[in-house]
């Protein structure tokens, strides 16, 4: 019987938690300013392992509402193509936001990907081993006509990787109460393939044989690891 009622009380509490945000004071001052900062586009390589910046390829670009919704969120947009020596390609997003807080949050990308028209299938959360850890993770492939890409991604807020709803508001509520707002960053690997699994196992090792090129504190910034 017990055991009927733990849900519902962790829920309520969560919600309870979220609904503090909004009586307690609204801390102004960022935790972002209280640490090092980062250039994604130098602190990413451009080349490494057997890849390299593909200067040929033109990322889709957002629409014009999602353009706008970014520029809102973040303070850095890194987004490239990388490819190898047999010609496979991978795409990189790493977007950085130094003010997580209610009205500026990191979006679900089955939803910006819907937003622009993409049909989402194939929608799990996972553990994934990238750098020596494991990540919390959401993979989806999205399908928009004879386009098919299996994307990897996932957020952090401070220094934490969050996976869900919850687990976003209760980060936030944390930093809150010491008086800070938390920044975040996005990491999405993606390709184009109508094999799913494949894509998905190619976009690991390559996100394997780049973060170990990171600074440490950036790497652990982006996955929550040491």
């Amino acid at each position: 019987m017990r055991s009927i009622f733990v849900r519902p009380a962790i829920v309520l509490a969560l919600m309870l938690g979220a609904s503090a945000l909004s009586v307690l004071a609204i801390p102004d001052a960022r935790i972002s300013d209280t640490r090092a900062s980062f250039s994604l586009e130098e602190s990413v390589p451009k080349e490494f392992a057997d890849w390299k910046v593909d200067t040929t390829s033109v990322p889709l670009p957002p629409s014009p509402d999602q353009q706008s919704v970014l520029n809102a969120i973040y303070d850095q947009i890194l987004s490239r193509t990388y490819v190898n020596s047999k010609g496979e390609r991978i795409m990189l997003s790493i977007t950085y936001g130094s003010r997580q807080n209610q009205q500026m949050r990191a979006h679900r990308q089955e939803v910006c990907y819907s937003a622009q028209g993409f049909k989402i299938s194939g929608l799990e959360r996972l553990p994934l081993t990238i750098a020596g850890g494991t990540i919390p993770s959401t993979r989806m492939v999205a399908t928009q006509g004879q386009r098919v890409e299996p994307v990897t991604y996932w957020f952090t807020m401070g220094d934490q990787v969050v996976l869900t709803y919850f687990e976003r508001e209760w980060a936030q509520l944390k930093f809150a109460m010491s008086g800070y707002i938390p920044d975040g960053y996005l990491v999405r690997i993606s390709s184009l393939s109508s094999e799913g699994q494949v894509a998905f196992d190619k976009q690991i090792a390559f996100a394997n044989q780049l973060f170990p090129t990171l600074n440490p504190d950036l790497r652990r910034r982006l996955t929550g690891n040491s």
